[in-house]
């Protein structure tokens, strides 16, 4: 063992019994030719057959990603011991002739070649099916493939699960932009991946979670050449009101136009509906984790969220040394993210960004959790617009039925009358059950955005300088303001929504006004007439 020690600089963890010669292991133990390639690449450590791990390193990552590559090849890891370096050279150099090892190396990379062919074909499938997401749900028995169309999930596929976890570690290993050198499912991790399929070029986002006996990774398609026309805000289902709010607002010299709404709920895609409405003689950065809508007329700059060098403040600082008109800070996540913003906008720049809150007045609060001082923002000079949006299912317009025709609607028929009348009732819609081929039986035809958008004029700014949102929400509404909800039931009473599908986005339409107080004795009488009725249907 002093030899050792001398000739390599080995030292064994003091206390350990280290492993040094073939004799200490069982007579039929001999290196895993499975593992062969993993092994003789990393030179550090080796498998046996009986899954035992030898290694010269115990505490190194690199027995964390032996186990992870063994459960990947249906291998169950055995217990780690501490060998010798001169054993786990000897043990390699068994494990064949260097051209053995190249033979190894090709049947890896045809494996791994194959996996990302169905990698391509899943994600070819679902660029077809016109989904937002693809869901991998890898556990010990089964990988269930669930595709997300309209907000809602369905069953793609099922495969078995060795075949999910190996398409899996191929998208984070070979095509991510910052490929790791293993993927673990036992820690969350996340990536872009650009992709070339049939129909042409694809971006996505991954991320991975681990699970009750496995793990589940998603891939968000992000964009598709066939999306590379940028969709217009009356498209996306902003009101003629509304679109004429963001127009003025992007007009003005300088402050800041920020939007809300939670994970998925079109924020991109609307800052891309805005930026091209910029005039091409304008300069504009976005700084963006990932760059998701590609707009050719603006420069685009990625960020790692990962390291402080690369962040959205870094680079939004970065930005303002650049000669900008426009800045696109793709997310307010925190105070310096903030500041930057409040920067910009002073020193004579127009910044758009998103945040996450449940309102558009509730951007104020969150901006004042973060830290920034009540009587900053409500500077003239600071916040031009806030607008907050949500998605919402439209009917499918080739299977849509009555409402009255809707069985699932007939126990709730009586509320529906009396919050938009017997004429109104006659006119709405529901979804008809399994739907129609053209919906692919969803029974929907897309989404559309219910949004609120409120312009910050000065009677604004004294209820933003005492954080008074209440009152403010108030003084809005008096001058004819509507919140997405609002919204929301008005596509209800224009027959484009389901009344059940609203309700799942705003909560319960209320058969009584709540701006005036919570009537509990008129809920209490609500709740006996409903139950009368039920008793003489039955």
């Amino acid at each position: 063992m002093a030899e050792e020690t001398e000739s390599t600089g080995f030292k064994a963890p003091p206390g350990v019994k280290v492993v040094t010669s073939k004799s200490q292991l069982a007579a039929n133990d001999r290196p895993s030719p499975e593992m062969a390639a993993w092994c003789l690449q990393r030179k550090n450590i080796i498998v046996l057959k009986s899954g035992t791990i030898l290694t010269a390193d115990p505490g190194s990552r690199d027995v964390q990603n032996c186990r992870i590559a063994m459960l990947n090849k249906q291998i169950r890891p055995g217990e780690v011991l501490v060998a010798a370096p001169s054993l786990i050279n000897s043990l390699l150099e068994n494990l064949g002739s260097i051209k053995d090892y190249e033979q190894i190396q090709q049947d890896v990379a045809e494996e791994i070649s194959g996996q990302q062919k169905r990698l391509r074909t899943l994600v070819q499938e679902a660029v077809d099916a016109d989904v937002s997401d693809i869901h991998m749900e890898i556990r010990t028995d089964v990988c269930k493939i669930r595709f997300r169309k309209y907000g809602e999930l369905y069953l793609h596929a099922e495969w078995f699960p060795r075949l999910g976890r190996e398409v899996a570690a191929v998208a984070f290993n070979k095509e991510t932009d910052h490929a790791t050198a293993h993927f673990n499912p036992l820690i969350p991790q996340d990536a872009a991946m650009p992709l070339k399929v049939k129909s042409g070029d694809v971006r996505l986002r991954l991320a991975s979670m681990p699970a009750h006996g496995g793990f589940d990774m998603v891939m968000r398609i992000l964009g598709t050449e066939k999306e590379s026309s940028i969709v217009s805000l009356d498209e996306l289902g902003y009101t003629l009101e509304q679109i004429y709010i963001i127009k003025r607002a992007i007009q003005m010299p300088h402050g800041a136009v920020l939007l809300s709404g939670p994970t998925g709920s079109g924020k991109t895609t609307t800052l891309a509906a805005c930026l091209h409405l910029i005039k091409n003689t304008r300069k504009v950065y976005t700084i963006e984790d990932p760059v998701e809508k590609v707009v050719p007329s603006v420069t685009q700059v990625p960020v790692n969220v990962k390291t402080d060098d690369r962040s959205f403040a870094s680079f939004g600082r970065a930005a303002l040394r650049m000669d900008p008109d426009y800045i696109v800070l793709g997310e307010m996540r925190d105070e310096d993210t903030a500041n930057v913003m409040l920067r910009a906008t002073i020193t004579g720049h127009l910044v758009f960004s998103t945040i996450h809150t449940n309102s558009a007045p509730g951007i104020i609060l969150r901006l004042a959790d973060m830290g920034i001082s009540p009587v900053m923002l409500s500077d003239s000079n600071v916040l031009v617009c806030l607008i907050f949006q949500r998605l919402i299912a439209i009917l499918c317009p080739d299977c849509k039925i009555p409402l009255r025709q809707a069985k699932a609607h007939a126990d709730e028929m009586y509320r529906w009358e009396t919050i938009f009348g017997n004429e109104v009732v006659d006119r709405l819609y529901a979804r008809r059950p399994g739907g129609c081929q053209q919906c692919h039986n969803t029974a929907l035809g897309g989404r559309k955005v219910v949004a609120e958008v409120v312009w910050v004029d000065e009677k604004g700014r004294e209820f933003i300088q005492k954080l008074d949102i209440l009152s403010w929400e108030r003084y809005l509404r008096s001058m004819g303001w509507h919140t997405y909800k609002d919204r929301a039931i008005a596509m209800v009473r224009e027959g484009l929504v389901d009344p059940f599908d609203a309700e799942a986005l705003i909560g319960e339409m209320s058969i009584t006004d709540e701006t005036k107080g919570f009537d509990y004795n008129a809920a209490r009488e609500q709740m006996e007439k409903d139950e009368a009725r039920k008793k003489r249907e039955s």
